[in-house]
């Protein structure tokens, strides 16, 4: 139990920390995230995969429309490698990001976008007990961003870990395929010559809860309700952000379709 214990302290520690979030400005915001996942085997231990993303927002805070505004979108190439039955690692060699962050006014809406390129590695670790699944995430990103569309790009470095739950219970759908359940928070800290001046190490949190399904062979759809408590650069403003999140993911791609080699009946030649 050492695996959960330890990094479980670590998280609400730096959740407590930042406890203060409701004694400054805070922004509330409507935000729905589409992602596309495009994936499959290179071999038994390795696996690509492509996100597609876009995220949209409400046009000031408070508003009801989720899809008025862009916040961003994103292609995020991952290769992953399983390293045992317990650990995998993923490396990204690229991630190209459009920002537009969050709305305080309704004219942000008509600013460009910041454009970001990210290279991140990131490990897991998963745990299989009798009655639920155990996930820890440590992820490191290197992040070269335009923050003042002058097409300079400057540099930080972030550090994300995230405790996850799944619980996978047959029987609702289908009697051999299950719909998981899952419970995840992660933390964002950052650092790096591009953020040394800002007052903030804390960047966002993310608190994720939802399912996934299996409808079709190959194609899962994960719909969840996360909630993204992110701190701006002065430090006394935060944006609190009620997000629909869908995931639609399309695995063993191509190598579905190959056909599998028929060995002859012994004897035959």
């Amino acid at each position: 139990m050492k695996t959960i214990k330890y990094p479980i302290v670590l998280l609400f520690a730096l959740l407590l920390s930042n406890a203060g979030v409701a004694q400054n400005k805070t922004y509330d915001h409507g935000v729905f995230w589409a992602r596309v996942v495009l994936a499959d085997k290179i071999n038994a231990k390795t696996k690509w995969e492509l996100f597609l993303q876009k995220r949209t927002q409400n046009l000031e805070p408070g508003a009801p429309n989720i899809f008025a505004s862009t916040h961003y979108t994103s292609v995020w190439f991952w290769l992953n490698f399983t390293l045992n039955k317990n650990f995998k690692l993923s490396v990204s060699p690229f991630g190209y990001f459009n920002n537009h962050g969050f709305n305080r006014v309704a004219e942000d809406a008509a600013l460009p976008g910041i454009k970001e390129y990210r290279y991140s590695v990131r490990l897991e670790n998963e745990q299989k007990y009798p009655f639920l699944n155990f996930n820890n995430r440590y992820s490191f990103e290197l992040r070269t961003r335009d923050l003042l569309r002058n097409n300079v790009y400057q540099i930080n470095y972030r550090f994300r870990y995230q405790a996850r739950l799944e619980k996978p219970i047959k029987g609702i759908f289908s009697k051999t395929k299950p719909v998981t359940f899952f419970l995840a928070d992660e933390i964002f800290l950052q650092f790096g010559p591009a953020v040394k001046n800002t007052p903030n190490v804390f960047d966002q949190n993310r608190f994720n809860i939802g399912a996934s399904y299996e409808p079709i062979k190959n194609v899962k759809l994960a719909v969840s309700y996360v909630n993204f408590i992110q701190e701006r650069n002065s430090g006394k403003e935060f944006d609190n952000a009620d997000v629909l999140w869908v995931v639609l993911t399309f695995d063993n791609l191509f190598s579905q379709f190959k056909k599998k080699e028929v060995k002859p009946a012994e004897g035959v030649k």
